[in-house]
């Protein structure tokens, strides 16, 4: 087998297209086990990893090769502290009772004087775990090597205890985030590269387009994506998804021809990540016409699996015939989209 990213002859592996984390079903079996790793974990996880795309895919139950998906908020979880107060840690959990962040002030002790010039061991704790307070109050003596209270003095130190009004309310919590870029292009660029290859065959590694695709993909270089041309951002600002309404819990995929010099290749993940890019400049390298088979339309419920597979002409019929029925322009639902109803089967091949 020629692997299609080093392009040597070697074992082949399965693939994902679009990575198994997000849901991805589609699979190959031409590239090597080598660049399946090197890619996976450099290249894949950039975008399965991305904090929008991992807290959707908390939010669907997504867990990919992992036994469970990610958890909601999960870069908001662990220790942070208090905006006003830096030195007062925080422990943020999540609650899937009640589906909400829980917050609970961990235990806070420091020295300080009294008005009255006496120093005094003031210890600060979460108002949910005022029943530790004998425990701590004994271990903090231990600690400064003083005897245990007997239980009657105990009980009155307890009793001095005071509740902080101020802490039922709400009180600004500072955690510091770390959001990284790094191969996110890289990542759309792989799933296009592939995608191109699996619509236009073994003609495709040879394409002057491939190759510069191909070297970027695998080059450790962060810098390496910033030389192709066309547009990896973020969903929302994408102009080259003008007739599908975004789905959170769908990828879309299409080619088309431009005005037969080019051949542009649109990928959209979830409603979040999207890339149009030139995937080739020859046009006849694969189409003789401009509604060719070859130029491909593609959706997949990330949750269920369902794939639908089609041409492009196909979709666009499609459309037009959403566009009659209901008397208005695009965009309109994808074809797995349950208010939609299908004019081929899923999975259909046309070539």
């Amino acid at each position: 087998m020629r692997c299609i990213f080093c392009l040597q002859e070697r074992p082949p592996s399965i693939e994902h297209v679009f990575p198994l984390a997000i849901g991805g079903r589609l699979t190959i079996d031409r590239v090597c086990e080598l660049c399946n790793s090197m890619l996976g974990s450099r290249v894949d996880a950039a975008l399965s990893d991305f904090v929008p795309i991992r807290q959707r895919r908390a939010e669907l139950g997504l867990a990919g090769n992992g036994q469970v998906p990610p958890l909601p908020f999960d870069m908001l979880l662990g220790v942070s502290t208090l905006a006003s107060q830096p030195e007062r840690r925080v422990q943020t959990r999540y609650d899937p009772t009640s589906g909400k962040l829980d917050h609970r002030l961990l235990h806070h002790a420091a020295n300080v004087v009294l008005p009255d010039g006496r120093k005094v061991r003031q210890i600060s704790i979460d108002a949910r775990d005022k029943d530790q307070i004998p425990k701590i109050i004994q271990r903090e003596r231990k600690r400064h090597g003083m005897p245990p209270l007997p239980p009657d003095e105990l009980a009155i130190e307890v009793a001095k205890a005071t509740q902080n009004v101020s802490a039922m309310s709400p009180i600004p919590i500072r955690k510091d985030l770390s959001i990284s870029f790094a191969f996110l292009r890289h990542a759309m660029m792989k799933i296009v590269y592939e995608l191109a290859f699996i619509w236009f065959g073994e003609t495709y590694l040879e394409d002057p387009v491939a190759d510069e695709l191909r070297t970027a993909i695998c080059s450790p270089d962060l810098a390496s994506t910033d030389g192709i041309p066309g547009y990896v951002g973020e969903a929302k600002t994408c102009t080259g998804f003008p007739f599908w309404t975004p789905h959170p819990a769908h990828h879309l995929a299409y080619a088309n021809s431009l005005l037969n010099s080019q051949i542009v290749l649109g990928v959209r993940i979830f409603d979040i990540q999207a890339a149009v890019l030139v995937v080739s400049n020859e046009p006849t390298r694969y189409l003789q016409v401009a509604n060719h088979p070859k130029l491909r339309f593609i959706t997949i419920d990330s949750v269920n699996g369902e794939m639908w597979n089609t041409s492009f002409t196909e979709e666009q019929h499609r459309l037009a015939l959403a566009m009659m029925a209901a008397g208005r322009t695009p965009p309109f639902p994808d074809p797995l989209d349950v208010s939609t109803t299908p004019l081929t089967e899923p999975l259909g091949s046309d070539d």
